[in-house]
């Protein structure tokens, strides 16, 4: 019988938790599913909303992610552009620990891209999992691969202002996983800035 009242507090608290990292305008992104893109979506209207044409209080997207649904994450992304058109809002990316995938696809989407310089990004090749007719897998489902590395690879050329679009696509799909530390992310235009740490204060004595 004690148990609903501890239930419904910690409902409250984190209800509370999410309305403060709200009005401080930060999301923090792990994997990206349908169900994230679902929750991303509402919690970024709600952001943008009280933001509406306030370029002095951005919202900023904290990425630590391994990756996860092409289609999830073009939504997010998608999410990210309408708001800004519908609101004049500023949306940032940051990574904190690493984007791997279409974690490192969405830091793009970001106005500002920053990492930390001991976090890492990650570019490869998509990966499926088919089952069905011949025809769809060899035909339909290759026509959508070939979509999503267009659309991605254009991203990249656009947001990086380095290389154009056939030479990313070559890059990304290499068939190779690419690990890239803070600084090759800065070389390659792939992030604007690294958040440096602060060096320890030496200690008395």
């Amino acid at each position: 019988m004690q148990e609903m009242p501890r239930i419904e507090q910690l409902v409250q608290e984190y209800a509370a938790r999410r309305a403060e990292l709200d009005a401080h305008g930060v999301y923090f992104l792990r994997d990206i599913s349908d169900e994230t893109a679902e929750h991303f979506s509402k919690a970024i209207l709600v952001m943008s909303a009280q933001r509406a044409s306030r370029t002095d209080s951005p919202i900023t997207l904290y990425i630590n992610s391994g990756g996860g649904s092409v289609g999830a994450g073009i939504a997010i992304i998608e999410m990210m552009e309408r708001m800004r058109e519908n609101y004049k809002v500023t949306i940032n990316t940051v990574v904190t620990g690493y984007a791997y995938s279409m974690g490192a696809i969405i830091v793009q989407a970001g106005d500002h891209r920053a990492m930390g310089e001991l976090s890492t990004m990650m570019l490869h090749s998509g990966s499926w999992v088919l089952t069905g007719d011949a025809d769809k897998i060899f035909h339909d489902y290759q026509k959508l691969a070939t979509h999503y590395e267009h659309v991605i690879s254009e991203l990249f050329a656009r947001r990086t202002g380095q290389h154009d679009t056939d030479w990313w696509r070559d890059y990304i799909y290499s068939g190779h996983e690419r690990f890239l530390s803070a600084q090759e992310c800065i070389e390659l235009g792939l992030v604007d800035e690294i958040l440096t740490r602060e060096a320890p204060a030496p200690k008395d004595g």
